[in-house]
């Protein structure tokens, strides 16, 4: 008798032990420290990581797409109204605008190898609003065999539907020295 309860005990033990190494202990979300800045952002300054899956989407869409050269795929995930803000100061409206401009600028090469230096999904609490923010070099093959480099920094704005609905572009081509 006294080994059935042992046993018993035993597998009490092991089943609670099982069942707590089951749970996956989550952090209390931390509460952002206000900060003081010399000058009142006019957007905002209430940001918080949002969802990693608009950064895949982005990452993917934006560069993936471009460097396989599959930018039909863009309606899957840009809004039918985007607008698009290009570096070169040239502004973009639509989707199919969208997708015949960068079709036309991709035609411009041979190859295209990005370079992801940093991606990072955030959420404006103040304006709840995503945004996906991307930090990249894009080293392109033109059809003649010279390299164009460009240093580019991305601003998507991600719509209630999933979908970017804004994109702001900013750039440093390489200087030559």
């Amino acid at each position: 008798m006294k080994k059935i309860l042992v046993f018993i005990a035993v597998i009490a033990f092991a089943c609670e032990t099982e069942k707590k190494s089951d749970v996956v202990e989550v952090p209390a979300k931390v509460e952002p420290t206000p900060i003081s800045l010399s000058y009142v952002p006019s957007y905002s300054s209430s940001f918080e990581i949002g969802n990693p899956e608009y950064a895949t989407m982005i990452v993917q869409g934006s560069w993936k797409d471009w460097e396989d050269n599959n930018l039909d795929n863009m309606v899957n995930w840009i809004e039918d109204t985007i607008t698009v803000m290009h570096s070169n100061n040239e502004v973009v409206h639509g989707v199919d605008s969208l997708i015949a401009r960068w079709k036309k600028a991709r035609a411009e090469y041979a190859s295209s190898k990005p370079r992801i230096d940093a991606v990072m999904s955030v959420y404006s609490t103040d304006k709840q609003e995503d945004w996906v923010l991307v930090w990249a070099t894009s080293i392109d093959t033109k059809l003649d065999g010279t390299q164009d480099t460009v240093a580019l920094m991305e601003t998507w704005r991600i719509n209630s539907a999933g979908k970017a609905d804004l994109l702001m572009q900013f750039d440093r081509k390489n200087r030559k020295k």
